[in-house]
């Protein structure tokens, strides 16, 4: 049986906040910048409001916050 904890730190962590609401999600470590986009793109469909910004954790739980905002 695999540690969750273990689990956890191969995968990134995203945060994307919308102006009513936000969604937390995992991408595989290995994940591209197009995955994220397309995961996006998907979860704006079902949101109320523009994309405000994302938040990304890469790789393990310690890793440095990666930013930014959404200006489409």
């Amino acid at each position: 049986m695999k540690d969750p904890h273990t689990d956890r730190a191969t995968q990134n962590r995203v945060m994307a906040v919308f102006e009513s609401s936000a969604a937390v999600f995992d991408l595989p470590k290995a994940a591209t910048l197009e995955d994220l986009a397309g995961r996006l793109a998907h979860l704006s469909e079902g949101h109320d409001g523009a994309l405000v910004s994302i938040d990304v954790r890469v790789g393990s739980r310690h890793a440095t916050r990666l930013r930014g905002s959404a200006a489409c």
